[in-house]
C-alpha cells in the first residue's frame, strides 16, 4: 500500500468516527501534559541552580570552601595562589541575605567578589566586574529581583545581612540581555570589600576559587587539602549543583512518582478513549480481510491510526503541558530557597519533549493491539462470539485482578524503598482494579437489577437492560474504568500529599512552640535560624520588661558529603530539644537527656544510613574545629531532605568556634501577652537591627507556608487529574450516548417517549458514574496509603498516616456530579431524535 493510499484511507474513516478519535486524542493529551509539566518543573529548580553556578566560577575547577558561614580569613587568598600548578584564583563572600525595596522584599544570594573573577570567564564577571561597580558601595540586582521589590538603577534599598540592616543603592540593573536565563535568579552582586564591611568582618571570605593549570588539577588538589588542615574543605567548583541536585532529589522523586501516576491516569484516558473504538476497527479489520488484505497489511492500516492519534495527542499535549508549566505547575523551590539560590526561570531540555511524546506515542500504539492480536492469531472469531465474554474467561480476568492486588500489598508490607518499586506497586495496584472492575460493575449493576424489580419504571428498566447488553458491555467498562482511573489517581494523590502536609505541619509546630517568641535573622533566617548573627543583645533583653528568660539558638548548614546538612542547635538548657514525634530509633525522653549534657546528638534517619550510624555510636562531623559526638537517636529529616543534625547550643559553639547566635528564644512572664511584649522589643531593637521579631504562632504559620510551597506541585498534579476526569468521564459517555441516537429513534417506534429515553439514558450514565467513580475511590484510598509509605521512606520526610474518606467521597460527588450535568445535554438531544425504524 502506498502511503498515499494509507493516509487517504485514514481520512475516509476519521469522518465516520471523529468523536471517539478526538476523544483518544484528548486522553492521549492529558497525559503527555501531565507528564511534560512536571518533568519541565524538575529541570527548572536544577537548572537555574546549575546555571547560577557556572555562571559565578567560569573556569575554576577547584575551590576552598569555609565550613560555616564566619568563613576564613582573606589571607588565605595569597597562600592559594603561591601554590605550584595554580594559575588563577578568585575570593568569595556569600550570605543570604534580605533586600527591602518600595513595594517588596525577597531574600537573595549575597556575592561579594573582586575584579579577579573577571579572569575565571563566569557569565556573572563580564558584567559586575565593569566600572558599574568597582570600587563602589553599590549592588547589582538581576532585573526580576528588581521588579519584586519595586527599585531600581540609583534607587535605594535596604540590605539585611548577618543581623544589621543597611541603605545601599542600587548600581547596575542586570536585564536577560546581559545575563540570559539568571535574570530570574535571587542573587544581588556587590564589591567584595563592601560587602565585607555589610556583614562586619572586613577580612573573611567564604571560599576561594581556583583555575589549576593544564594538567596539574590533582596536584592542586593535594596541596589544597594540606593547606586546608582539616579545617576547610576542598571541593569541585561546581559542588553546589550537586549537592543542590542531592538535596531536591527527594522533592523530585516524589514529584516523579505523582506525576508517573498521572501519565498513567492519562495513559488510561487514552486506552479507554481506544476501546470504545475497539469495535469499529474489528469491523474494518473483517472488511479489509474480506478484501483481501494480507495481516501485515492490516497491520500497517492500524498502525496508521495508531501513529495519527499519537502525533496528534503528542502535539496538543505538548502545547496544553507548556501552558500548564507557565501557569499551574510552576516549580516551586519552597525551603530550598534557603540554602540554594533557586531561580523561577523556566527550562526546557530536549529531553523533556522527547520523553512526553514517546509516552503519547506509545499509548497509542498499545491501544491498537487489540486488533492487532486477533490478526496474528490466524482468524477472526464470530461477532457472536465476540460479543459474549466466557464464564471462564472473566474468572481468569478476576484472578488475575486478585493477583496483582496480593502484588501491591506484598509490596506494601515489605516496605517500599525506592521510587521503582512504587511505581510497580502503583501500576500492578491500577492492573487491579482494571481486571477487577468488570466483575465488581457486573456485580452493582446484578443488585441494583434485582433491587429495582418490583419498581415498574421504563426508564430504569432500559436502563439496565442496556448496561446488561452484552453488545455495549465493552464501552460500558471502559467508561466506568476512566472514572475509575480518574478518582483513583485524584485521591491518592491528593490523599498522599494531605498525609505528608499534615507531617510536615506537626513538625513545623513542635519546632516553633518551644518559646515564647523567636529573634532571627530577618528574612533568611526566620524559617530554619541558620542565619548567625554578630549582634549581642542577652544582656539587653533580659532586662525587659515580662520577659522571664533569654536562651541562645544556634544552627547553620553543614556539608557532609553530597548533602548540605541543617544542623539545628537549641539551648542546652530546652525541656524539649527533639520535637517529640520525629523519633524513629531511640528513647525521646532518654535522648532529650543526653542532648542536655555533652558531645550527644541526633541525626535523621537517610545520614545515619549513609554514615553507617547506630544509637551509641560515635562519629565526628567535619565542621570548622571537627569534633566527635555520640548518637544519641534518628529522627526523621523535619522536612529537610538532605538531612538533620540535631546538638546542643554549647557543643555547636565549641565544634564550629563561634559564639554567634542565630536565634534568640525568649521567655515571657505568665499574663505576658507575646503581641505586646514583640512589640516593645521591636522598639528596644530599633529599626536598623536587621533582626526579626516573631511570636510562636507567626513562626509556626511561615514555617508551615515554606513548607507546603514545595508540595504546590503534587497539589496541582491532583486538581489537574480531577479536572481531565470530569472532562474525560463526560466525552466518553457523551460519546457513547450520542451514537445511539439511530437505536433511540428506533425505540420512539416502539412507543417510547423522549422524557422515557432522557430518563433512561440518564439514570444509565448516573450508574456507571457512580460505579466507576466509586470503585476508583476504593482503591484510590488503598493507593493514598501506598504513596504515603512510600513518600516516608524515600524522602525521610516526616508523615501522618490516614485515610483521608471524607476527600475521596467528596472527588466522587465532585467527578460523577459533574460530568453527569455534562452529559445530560447530548443525552438530552439524543432523546430528540427523530422516530424511524433502525436498518441493519
Amino acid at each position: 500500500m502506498k502511503p498515499s493510499n494509507i493516509a487517504g484511507f485514514y481520512v475516509a474513516r476519521l469522518r465516520a468516527r471523529v468523536v471517539q478519535e478526538l476523544f483518544a486524542v484528548a486522553g492521549i493529551a492529558v497525559g503527555v501534559a501531565l507528564l511534560f509539566a512536571s518533568q519541565v518543573a524538575n529541570t527548572s529548580l536544577s537548572g537555574s541552580v546549575d546555571q547560577f553556578t557556572r555562571a559565578v566560577v567560569g573556569r575554576a575547577t577547584l575551590q576552598l570552601r569555609a565550613r560555616d558561614p564566619q568563613g576564613f580569613p582573606a589571607s588565605m587568598v595569597g597562600a592559594v595562589q603561591r601554590l605550584p600548578g595554580v594559575l588563577r584564583v578568585a575570593p568569595v563572600l556569600e550570605a543570604n541575605a534580605y533586600l527591602v525595596g518600595a513595594t517588596g522584599r525577597q531574600v537573595v544570594d549575597l556575592v561579594g567578589v573582586d575584579p579577579s573573577l573577571g579572569s575565571l570567564g563566569g557569565a556573572l564577571a563580564r558584567h559586575v566586574t565593569s566600572t558599574q561597580l568597582a570600587g563602589r558601595s553599590a549592588l547589582a540586582l538581576s532585573a526580576s529581583v528588581s521588579r519584586r521589590i519595586g527599585t531600581g538603577w540609583r534607587r535605594p534599598v535596604e540590605v539585611d545581612v548577618n543581623g544589621h540592616s543597611t541603605e545601599v543603592a542600587v548600581g547596575s540593573v542586570m536585564g536577560k540581555a546581559e545575563i540570559g536565563g539568571l535574570v530570574d535568579s535571587p542573587f544581588a552582586i556587590v564589591p567584595l570589600r563592601f560587602e565585607q564591611r555589610l556583614v562586619g568582618d572586613r577580612e573573611s571570605i567564604t571560599r576561594i576559587l581556583v583555575q589549576p593549570r593544564p594538567g596539574r588539577e590533582g596536584r592542586v588538589r593535594a596541596e589544597l587539602a594540606r593547606l586546608a588542615a582539616g579545617r576547610l574543605n576542598v571541593l569541585p567548583a561546581t559542588s553546589d549543583a550537586t549537592i543542590f541536585h542531592q538535596a531536591e532529589g527527594p522533592a523530585s522523586e516524589s514529584t516523579g512518582l505523582f506525576s508517573a501516576v498521572s501519565a498513567l491516569v492519562g495513559f488510561l484516558f487514552a486506552f479507554n478513549a481506544m476501546l470504545l473504538t475497539v469495535p469499529q476497527r474489528r469491523r474494518l479489520v473483517s472488511d479489509l480481510r474480506l478484501d483481501g488484505y494480507t495481516p501485515a497489511e492490516i497491520a500497517i492500516v492500524l498502525l496508521c491510526d495508531a501513529l495519527m492519534l499519537g502525533v496528534a495527542g503528542a502535539i496538543a499535549g505538548l502545547l496544553l503541558g507548556d501552558w500548564v508549566s507557565r501557569h499551574l505547575l510552576e516549580a516551586s523551590p519552597g525551603y530550598l530557597s534557603l540554602a540554594f539560590p533557586v531561580g523561577s526561570q523556566r527550562i526546557v531540555t530536549w529531553q523533556c519533549v522527547v520523553i512526553a511524546a514517546s509516552g503519547g506515542l506509545l499509548a497509542a500504539c498499545v491501544g491498537v493491539l487489540n486488533p492487532l492480536r486477533a490478526i496474528f492469531a490466524g482468524s477472526l472469531p464470530p461477532a457472536r462470539e465476540r460479543s459474549s465474554q466466557s464464564r471462564l474467561g472473566i474468572l481468569w480476568v478476576t484472578v488475575g485482578g486478585l493477583v496483582c492486588l496480593g502484588v501491591s500489598t506484598v509490596i506494601l508490607l515489605a516496605g517500599v524503598q525506592t521510587v521503582q518499586l512504587a511505581v510497580l506497586a502503583s501500576v500492578s495496584l491500577l492492573a487491579a482494579m482494571l481486571l477487577l472492575l468488570p466483575a465488581l460493575l457486573g456485580a452493582i449493576v446484578f443488585v441494583v437489577d434485582r433491587g429495582q424489580r418490583e419498581v415498574l419504571d421504563a426508564s430504569r428498566r432500559l436502563a439496565l437492560i442496556e448496561l446488561q447488553s452484552s453488545t455495549v458491555r465493552v464501552r460500558s467498562a471502559a467508561i466506568a474504568a476512566t472514572g475509575a482511573v480518574a478518582v483513583f489517581g485524584s485521591v491518592a494523590i491528593e490523599g498522599a500529599r494531605h498525609n505528608l502536609a499534615a507531617g510536615l505541619n506537626r513538625a513545623a509546630a513542635e519546632m516553633a512552640l518551644v518559646t515564647d517568641l523567636w529573634i532571627t535573622s530577618a528574612g533568611t533566617g526566620s524559617t530554619l535560624a541558620t542565619a548567625p548573627f554578630q549582634a549581642n543583645f542577652d544582656r539587653m533583653l533580659s532586662h525587659l520588661r515580662g520577659v522571664r528568660a533569654v536562651r541562645v539558638y544556634r544552627g547553620s548548614f553543614l556539608d557532609i558529603g553530597d548533602r548540605r546538612a541543617l544542623v539545628m542547635a537549641p539551648p542546652r538548657t530546652a525541656i524539649q530539644p527533639i520535637p517529640p514525634h520525629q523519633i524513629v530509633q531511640g528513647n525521646l525522653v532518654h535522648a532529650s537527656a543526653l542532648l542536655q549534657g555533652h558531645g550527644w546528638a541526633t541525626v535523621s534517619q537517610a545520614l545515619a544510613g549513609e554514615l553507617h550510624l547506630h544509637v551509641g555510636k560515635r562519629f565526628m562531623l567535619p565542621t570548622s574545629r571537627p569534633a566527635t559526638f555520640r548518637l544519641a537517636a534518628v529522627t526523621t529529616n523535619f522536612g529537610w531532605s538532605p538531612g538533620v543534625i540535631v546538638v546542643n547550643a554549647d557543643d555547636y559553639a565549641r565544634a564550629w568556634g563561634s559564639s554567634d547566635p542565630s536565634a534568640y528564644q525568649l521567655e515571657l512572664d505568665p499574663g505576658v501577652p507575646p503581641v505586646a511584649a514583640q512589640a516593645e522589643i521591636r522598639r528596644a531593637l530599633g529599626p536598623r537591627s536587621g533582626l526579626s521579631v516573631q511570636t510562636a504562632a507567626q513562626r509556626e504559620s511561615i514555617d508551615r507556608a515554606t513548607q507546603e510551597q514545595g508540595l504546590d506541585r503534587l497539589r496541582q498534579i491532583a486538581l489537574l487529574v480531577l479536572i481531565a476526569a470530569v472532562l474525560a468521564m463526560a466525552t466518553a459517555m457523551g460519546a457513547m450516548i450520542w451514537q445511539r441516537r439511530a437505536r433511540l429513534a428506533s425505540m420512539k417506534v416502539d412507543g417510547y417517549d423522549e422524557r422515557e429515553l432522557w430518563r433512561a439514558l440518564l439514570y444509565e450514565s448516573a450508574l456507571l458514574l457512580g460505579a466507576g467513580c466509586s470503585i476508583g475511590a476504593l482503591f484510590g484510598l488503598y493507593g493514598q496509603l501506598l504513596l504515603s509509605r512510600t513518600l516516608a521512606t524515600v524522602t525521610g520526610f516526616p508523615v501522618v498516616f490516614s485515610v483521608a474518606g471524607a476527600s475521596a467521597l467528596t472527588d466522587v460527588v465532585l467527578v460523577a456530579g459533574v460530568a453527569f450535568a455534562i452529559v445530560a445535554i447530548p443525552g438530552y438531544l439524543a432523546a430528540r431524535a427523530q422516530p424511524r425504524l433502525q436498518c441493519g
